[in-house]
């Protein structure tokens, strides 16, 4: 629990909630989102004050990897959980999997920023509610496959996103095709890296997958 006397800010508890539902984020992802200035430069020394006090709270933990470009990343402690009030609970640090959840990280957020009306749903988020509801008997298990994020335009439309930064093989692509025609989605944002690009297209259109899988190249 948070000290007696402690005042957190609408902010600090949104920052919580964004980093509660991405899992693990950097330090320079989290002052993006909330500490960009009207220049465009981030407040980078405000946002490590506040970062600094969330953590003697308790409330947040920073960890070292062992990759250059984020050294270290952000993830919330049982108590910040509870304070940024996400039904979610912390996240594990699996090291092969640190690359792809900061690049998804960016890639919600850039989606987020090119469709502000829309409503976001990450990985961790669709994962827990799924759990609910096969607890609740309304979800039956094995069904489909979790994006890594979901988007809910504006006009209704529900979009799988799926990001790829790892080679596969042509049957490996064709089992996750397999398996989000099992959703309801009414379209499915593929995401690669943008050598991987034309084969996965070839394999999407073999399977007759076109009319609602978009393959777009990430070089995020």
């Amino acid at each position: 629990m948070v000290r007696s006397g402690v005042l957190l800010t609408p902010r600090d508890r949104a920052m919580l909630a964004w980093i509660g539902r991405h899992g693990i984020v950097t330090p320079e992802q989290l002052a993006r989102r909330f500490f960009a200035r009207s220049d465009g430069d981030l407040g980078m020394r405000v946002a490590y004050r506040r970062f600094a006090k969330l953590e003697s709270l308790g409330l947040m933990r920073r960890d070292a990897t062992p990759h250059s470009r984020s050294p270290h990343v952000i993830r919330l402690t049982q108590a910040g959980a509870t304070a940024g009030e996400i039904d979610i609970a912390p996240a594990r640090l699996v090291e092969p999997e640190i690359r792809h959840s900061l690049a998804l990280v960016d890639l919600m957020e850039e989606l987020t920023a090119e469709h502000p009306d829309c409503t976001v749903r990450t990985e961790r988020e669709i994962r827990t509610d799924r759990w609910h509801e096969r607890s609740s008997g309304t979800r039956r298990p094995g069904r489909g496959r979790t994006p890594d994020g979901e988007l809910t335009l504006a006009s209704g439309k529900v979009v799988a996103v799926e990001l790829d930064l790892t080679p596969k093989r042509t049957k490996d692509f064709e089992r996750i095709l397999r398996s989000y025609k099992q959703e309801r989605f009414n379209q499915v944002w593929w995401y690669v890296l943008p050598g991987t690009l034309p084969r996965l297209m070839r394999v999407v259109a073999d399977n007759r997958a076109d009319d609602y899988v978009e393959v777009r190249p990430w070089a995020g």
